[in-house]
């Protein structure tokens, strides 16, 4: 009877390590994902980074269709939103508190994921690939955006959201099923979200290399800066989104974009909008450090500016790049795929190498001429490691 008792527990440890070890070699963690599927590593990394779990026994559920309610919860998860639960909900279909997706719809509403031209969210039906691509455009906050894009689209069977369809594909979150088609009204599945989820989430995480310099890098592609008026009210003299996208697309995948971060300001009295001026950086410092002074953003044009009321009744608009704006356009940036943010600033002289004249002037003057050509020697090497570090700083 021991021998039996035992002969059936080793079978059962043996049937239990197979198992184990099928599962240890499956590299997405999920019984139904065979690591040959063209989605399994996409589907791993999300189970890792907790944008898109299983739907329960060990499985991912490979090839079934994703639903509104999933995927508005895991855009939920990829863009870190803190939970909203509503006493009554948005939407006619979206009542019930005790629903597992009734947060998840409502955060994902709050942040203006959905279209706000219906009372139903629809958060079982299956999520199509044009929706998919707009739900996720809209959660990355380029909304306005997508409107100004709409004649690029590439693919002639689109008919509807033809702007958050070029971004999501200008982005690599999305691709055709060739060239010209892009099936719009395709269900989505399951593996196909979870790879435009990772895609949205490398594109967030990716680094951008942001330098400040006198002068355009050779090659960098420079953002138009608006001009004009809207009204009595100057546009901001900077790039918006808007043109750091368009010089984006043209600098292509790994390019470099500059923009022009020098602060300005420019006068408004009696309607007419005075000559644009630059400012230094102590100038704008002095214009920040004053209590009485305004200070605002402008979402249309993505810059901050100030107010500074004057006694003879005019207004002094200083338009400045803060960090937050600098932010924003790295963030375009790194999920359009370019390398390099460069930045318009001041000339820094301050680690310009020691003048040469200074060997000759020892020799003049009976100092030591050797210890003189050495220091510029090496002053000279030094600026190539001083001034990238003070640009960076500054």
């Amino acid at each position: 009877m021991k021998q039996i008792a035992a002969r059936l527990t080793a079978l059962l440890l043996a049937l239990v390590m197979t198992t184990t070890l099928a599962l240890a070699a499956n590299k997405s963690g999920y019984s139904d994902v065979p690591d040959k599927n063209w989605a399994s590593q996409s589907i791993a990394q999300c189970k890792q980074y907790n944008l898109l779990q299983g739907i329960g026994n060990g499985k991912f559920g490979l090839g079934q269709k994703m639903t509104r309610a999933a995927y508005a919860a895991a855009l939920c998860r990829l863009m870190g939103w803190k939970t909203v639960t509503p006493e009554k909900g948005s939407y006619t279909d979206n009542q019930n508190a005790k629903k597992w997706y009734y947060s998840a719809i409502e955060t994902a509403s709050a942040h203006d994921v959905f279209s706000g031209h219906s009372t139903t969210c629809r958060p079982n039906d299956p999520i199509t690939r044009e929706e998919m691509a707009a739900m996720t455009v809209r959660a990355l906050g380029y909304s306005t955006l997508s409107g100004t894009v709409q004649d690029e689209c590439p693919f002639t069977d689109v008919s509807t959201n033809p702007g958050y369809i070029t971004l999501a594909w200008r982005m690599g979150l999305v691709v055709g099923m060739n060239l010209t088609t892009f099936a719009p009204k395709n269900d989505t599945t399951r593996e196909q979200a979870a790879a435009v989820l990772l895609r949205a989430y490398n594109g967030l995480k990716a680094k951008v290399s942001v330098t400040s310099v006198s002068a355009a890098p050779s090659g960098a592609v420079p953002a138009e800066s608006l001009t004009g008026t809207s009204g009595a009210v100057p546009l901001s003299p900077r790039a918006a989104v808007e043109q750091v996208y368009d010089a984006a697309v043209k600098a292509g995948k790994g390019g470099s974009v500059v923009i022009n971060a020098v602060p300005a300001a420019q006068s408004v009295k009696s309607g007419k909008v005075g000559a644009l001026r630059e400012l230094t950086q102590d100038e704008l410092g002095a214009y920040l450090d004053d209590s009485a002074v305004q200070k605002s953003r402008s979402s249309r044009f993505d810059s901050s500016y100030l107010l500074c009321k004057e006694k003879d009744g005019s207004t002094i608009v200083v338009w400045y790049e803060s960090e937050a704006n600098i932010a924003e356009k790295t963030e375009l940036c790194a999920l359009l795929g370019i390398g390099g943010l460069v930045r318009s600033v001041y000339v820094v002289e301050l680690a310009m190498p020691v003048v040469t004249q200074t060997v000759v002037a020892a020799a003049e003057y009976g100092a030591d001429e050797e210890f003189a050509a050495q220091g510029a020697a090496l002053s000279t090497i030094a600026c190539f490691v001083v001034i990238p570090v003070l640009m960076l700083i500054l």
